[in-house]
C-alpha cells in the first residue's frame, strides 16, 4: 500500500482559534488508513509549547522540524524536503480532517495518470459569523482548464506525489500568501495538473465572533492584495504580472479581473457550503476593496503584513 508523510505546520496557532492543534492532532489520529503507512512530520516554529512532547502522544515516531520563527509556507517547504512517503500531505495546525482524509487522497491519487502532481481538497470554515460565505469567498472551489482540476491551491487540504513536488518549492516563503498560486503556475507550465476532489474535505478553525472575525478577514484581504502585487513585481510571468509592472497602472483592472473570478467562485461553490449569495456579494465587494488597498500598500513600498 501507498506510504504518506503528513507535514504539519504551526505558524496558523493563533489564540483565537476554536479548532486547536489538539483537535487537529486528533483528527489526524483518528484517520482510517493504516497507521504504521503515515510518517508524521511537526514542524516547530516556537508558536506551540512542547510541540514534540504534544505530537508525540499521539505519534510516537514523529519527525519533529526546528524551524525558529519560520513562516507558513518556509515550515511546508522543510516538511516537503523532509518527507519519505509517495504522497505527501500538507496539513495546518488549525485544521481538523474527517477520518477519511488519508484514504480519499490515496484513492485519488494512486490510479491517476503520471502528469497529475497532487489533489485538492475541499475546505470549509468552522462555524461562525459568515462563516458559510467567507468559506465560498476564501476557500471555494475553483475549477481548472479541465472540469477535474483544481484552478487554484489551498495548502491547508493538498497532497502531492513527492516524486513530482521534491522539484518544486514555494518560492518566496516569506510571503503570507500568494505563492501558492505560483506553485500551481509553476507545476502548470511544467505540464502537470493538480485534480480536484470533493471528497477530500477539511474544516479550518474560524473566529466565531465578530470582534475577532472582522479585524481576520481584512487582515487576510490586505495581505491577499499586497502579496499579489509582490509577486506579480518579482515574477513576470504571472497573469497580471505585466500591467502591475507597468507603475502599477494596470492594479486595478488585475483587481476587477479577480472580483469576477471570485463571484463566479461563490456562485459556483454556495450551495456546497450553504451560502447566501445575497450576503455573499456585499462581502465579496468589501474584501475586493481591501484587496486593491493592500495592494496600493505594497506598490507604495509600506511594510509587509504577517498573515498565518
Amino acid at each position: 500500500m501507498t506510504t504518506v508523510s503528513v507535514v504539519l505546520e504551526t505558524d496558523s496557532v493563533h489564540p483565537f482559534d476554536n479548532l486547536t492543534i489538539t483537535d487537529c492532532l486528533a483528527a489526524l489520529a483518528r484517520q482510517d488508513y493504516p497507521r504504521d503507512l503515515v510518517e508524521v512530520i511537526a514542524v516547530d516554529g516556537g508558536k506551540v509549547q512542547a510541540l514534540a512532547a504534544l505530537v508525540r502522544k499521539s505519534f510516537p515516531s514523529a519527525v519533529i522540524i526546528e524551524c525558529p520563527g519560520g513562516t507558513k509556507f518556509e515550515q511546508k517547504n522543510l516538511g516537503l524536503k523532509a518527507a519519505r512517503g509517495e504522497i505527501v500531505a500538507l496539513l495546518d495546525a488549525d485544521c481538523a480532517a474527517p477520518p477519511d482524509w488519508i484514504a480519499t487522497m490515496v484513492h485519488a491519487l494512486e490510479p491517476a495518470p503520471p502528469e497529475v502532481a497532487g489533489v485538492q481538497g475541499v475546505t470549509d470554515l468552522s462555524r461562525g459569523f459568515l462563516s458559510r460565505e467567507v468559506s465560498a469567498l476564501l476557500y471555494g472551489i475553483r475549477s481548472g482548464a479541465h472540469g477535474g482540476d483544481a484552478g487554484r491551491l489551498v495548502t491547508d487540504n493538498l497532497a502531492f506525489r513527492r516524486g513530482v513536488i521534491r522539484r518544486f518549492a514555494f518560492e518566496h516563503p516569506s510571503f503570507g500568501t500568494g505563492v501558492d498560486s505560483l506553485l500551481l503556475h509553476r507545476l502548470t507550465r511544467a505540464g502537470y495538473r493538480v485534480l480536484l476532489s470533493e471528497r477530500l474535505r477539511m474544516v479550518h478553525s474560524y473566529p466565531g465572533t465578530a470582534r475577532v472575525g472582522i479585524p481576520w478577514f481584512f487582515l487576510r484581504a490586505w495581505a491577499v492584495g499586497y502579496f499579489m502585487v509582490r509577486t506579480r513585481q518579482l515574477e513576470p510571468d504571472l497573469p497580471g504580472s505585466a500591467m502591475v509592472r507597468a507603475a502599477g497602472l494596470g492594479w486595478p483592472l488585475v483587481v476587477g479581473v479577480k472580483l469576477l473570478r471570485d463571484l463566479a467562485q461563490v456562485w459556483q461553490h454556495r450551495r456546497r457550503v450553504g451560502a447566501r449569495f445575497a450576503a455573499a456579494l456585499p462581502l465579496a465587494l468589501t474584501f475586493e476593496a481591501t484587496v486593491f488597498l493592500g495592494g496600493l500598500a505594497a506598490l507604495l513600498r509600506l511594510p509587509a503584513p504577517h498573515v498565518s
